[in-house]
């Protein structure tokens, strides 16, 4: 019975009705929104790391991202490879250098230099042409996603990178940066021509462990032996450089603003239609106590009436969210909203509701059940 009242008390006001659904609505909107955003940064930002197949990273020391590196000297190489544990040695070359478009004009981009004999940081989601490819003379490969933004159109383009010639032999599908500078993968020796490092020198070292021996021990082991250098595993370099892009430059923190910005005006929005609503029907309310309604049984009318609001809002607004994160699969900047995330949010959405619906609660213990025979 509360909750056939709940439903004819919103259905009395549906101007006010739809005013509060198209509140939840935007809030729930914005809030899916700034967490898909967040969510597709973070894959972003560690991406390279995780999908470049090593199980040990070196670094120079003090490196606090994967996209930012300093240059790890050619003896460094040769003393990893002695450590009992390591299976394969890779250098990698990853640094930012100009990218020349064919029609004119510049970009930023980062260059990614693998071995193709180990094939670690080697591209990933390649869907044209091929990583075997590029170990042809001034062979690249980028991203279709970062394809317009480069000039390029299809495999055979030319293009300058640090006033060089390079041509496109392949592309990737979905490999995001978080910098918005693509990634621009080549082999290891073609990226000495685009950079300055020097040949032998790297930007990093990735390590293969042996059979049986694990990443943890065997970083700790290079440590022992690289003690100029610094040595993480992968998963700690993905977290380190997820870390830096989300937390250290402040983006995820507008992210999470934004998404407690909308959660915020959800709350008001809702808030204020309930307790408008129930300051209208003080009277209908006394009489329901007046004749024996508890106060538990009111409270449950108003509740309900927050619940009926938020599902029929969180409906429409997970249907609208979902259609915009389809969309952002071809753009540079991905809304990822997995159904675990939607979930979570309809989770919040009710919590949200349920919260706004205190302040109207509130009001119920005001009322006089004497006042409907006055």
């Amino acid at each position: 019975m509360t909750t056939l009242i709940a439903w004819r008390n919103l259905r009395h006001d549906p101007i006010r009705f739809a005013a509060t659904v198209v509140g939840i609505v935007f809030a729930v909107v914005l809030i899916s929104m700034q967490t898909g955003m967040l969510i597709g940064f973070i894959r972003a930002s560690a991406g390279l790391v995780e999908n470049a197949g090593a199980d040990v990273w070196v670094a120079a020391r003090g490196t606090s991202n994967v996209d930012q590196s300093g240059i790890l000297r050619q003896p460094a190489f040769y003393r990893a490879r002695a450590v009992p544990g390591v299976a394969e040695v890779s250098r990698t070359i990853i640094q930012f250098t100009g990218w020349r478009k064919p029609a004119g004009g510049t970009e930023s981009v980062i260059i990614v230099g693998f071995d193709p004999q180990t094939g670690f940081a080697a591209p990933w989601n390649v869907v044209e042409g091929s990583a075997e490819a590029l170990a042809a003379p001034n062979a690249v490969m980028i991203d279709k996603l970062y394809a317009e933004k480069l000039g390029v159109n299809a495999i055979g383009d030319r293009v300058e990178i640090a006033e060089r010639r390079a041509v496109v032999v392949g592309f990737t599908q979905g490999v995001r940066t978080f910098t918005q500078s693509p990634y621009v993968f080549t082999s290891y020796a073609n990226a000495l021509r685009y950079t300055n490092i020097n040949d032998g020198d790297a930007s990093y070292m990735l390590v293969k462990a042996a059979p049986g021996v694990e990443p943890a021990a065997l970083a700790a082991d290079l440590g022992a032996v690289l003690d100029k250098e610094e040595v993480l595993t992968t998963q700690d370099f993905a977290a380190r450089t997820r870390d830096y892009w989300i937390l250290t430059t402040g983006a995820g923190s507008a992210l999470v603003l934004g998404a407690a910005l909308g959660g915020l005006v959800g709350i008001i929005i809702v808030a204020q239609t309930l307790y408008a609503a129930t300051v209208e029907r003080l009277a209908e309310y006394a009489t329901l106590s007046a004749i024996g309604a508890g106060s538990g049984y009111l409270n449950a009318i108003v509740l309900k009436q927050a619940m009926i609001a938020g599902t029929i809002g969180f409906v429409i607004a997970g249907t609208i969210a979902w259609a915009m994160a389809a969309s952002s699969t071809s753009s540079p900047a991905a809304i990822l909203l997995s159904p675990l995330a939607l979930a979570l949010i309809g989770v919040l959405t009710l919590a949200m509701c349920a919260i706004s619906s205190m302040l109207a609660v509130r009001k119920l213990y005001s009322i006089d059940p004497t006042s409907v025979f006055r």
